[in-house]
């Protein structure tokens, strides 16, 4: 589904309505931040385009705030409210981060060749084979899996977690099936960010990612469950179309956060008015 990306190049917002490319070697770029931020109890600061780094060791924590880190080329892990973090390995070819505290979304475009990736949670190990969308919760000790696999290592136990799945990795790791489609808060920001991310490079929009278009309008996500719509236009030829949902409400708004959705509509709906109309983008 997707075309290659440039390895040296992670994929960043810039605080402007335009996204940009920043060229980084190693994993843990805090590419945004929003509320109380802190590494090793240092609040986090951004100046201009300089975007700070995860170094080997250091905690990031978050209170009352959000923190997006660039795990590499097409990997974003993004942080809830009352998380940690811990990079363990900052090396894109054994990429290491621990979850301690709190949930995370590990949205994963692409795993470029060479680059290795792991997920720890106590004694557990999770890669990515591809495009997906993976949530882990330090607190419960689960995996949940909205979109792709994951391959998770627990103690001699190994297991293939797909779409829909969760996996219950303390004690004696199980797997069920959960509910992908109930609401979440830090589900509903991650969406916002990473379409922020697609919709405001035209690079970006070249490309086949899990975003799909139908009438170059309506953008939605089916590992996030989210429909955007958005006055910028995509007329890429490598946009898969799809039949837009029945809507009962097309008025334009100014609040891109997600809303409930309208009478008849599978997933929420939200308006994506973009720098060109003036409106404002998720934080």
């Amino acid at each position: 589904m997707l075309r290659s990306l440039t390895p040296a190049l992670l994929f960043v917002a810039a605080h402007s309505a335009v996204a940009q490319y920043v060229v980084s070697a190693r994993a843990g770029t805090i590419n945004f931040t929003t509320g109380q931020v802190a590494v090793d109890d240092k609040p986090v600061e951004r100046k201009s385009n300089k975007f700070p780094t995860l170094k080997d060791g250091q905690l990031l924590r978050t209170d009352n705030g959000r923190a997006e880190i660039l795990l590499g080329p097409g990997v974003f892990l993004r942080l809830g409210p009352h998380a940690a973090l811990r990079m363990v390995n900052s090396r894109l070819s054994d990429t290491q981060v621990k979850i301690e505290q709190g949930a995370a979304l590990v949205e994963v475009i692409e795993i470029p060749a060479g680059s290795n990736l792991h997920v720890l949670l106590d004694d557990t190990r999770t890669a990515f084979r591809g495009i997906g969308l993976h949530r882990f919760d330090a607190d419960s000790g689960d995996l949940s899996v909205y979109g792709g696999h994951a391959d998770v290592s627990a103690g001699a136990q190994t297991f293939d977690a797909s779409r829909g799945h969760i996996v219950h990795l303390r004690d004696t790791p199980i797997e069920t099936r959960f509910d992908a489609r109930q609401p979440d808060p830090l589900l509903q920001w991650s969406a916002a960010r990473s379409f922020r991310l697609y919709i405001t490079n035209p690079a970006a929009r070249e490309r086949l990612t899990n975003w799909e278009v139908s009438n170059a309008t309506y953008y939605f996500n089916r590992d996030f469950g989210a429909q955007f719509i958005s006055r910028i236009q995509t007329r890429s030829p490598l946009a898969r179309p799809i039949p837009p949902p029945p809507f009962a409400d097309l008025n334009p708004r100014q609040d891109p956060a997600p809303r409930p959705p309208s009478p008849g509509s599978p997933v929420p709906v939200v308006t994506y008015p973009g720098p060109a109309s003036g409106g404002n983008f998720p934080p």
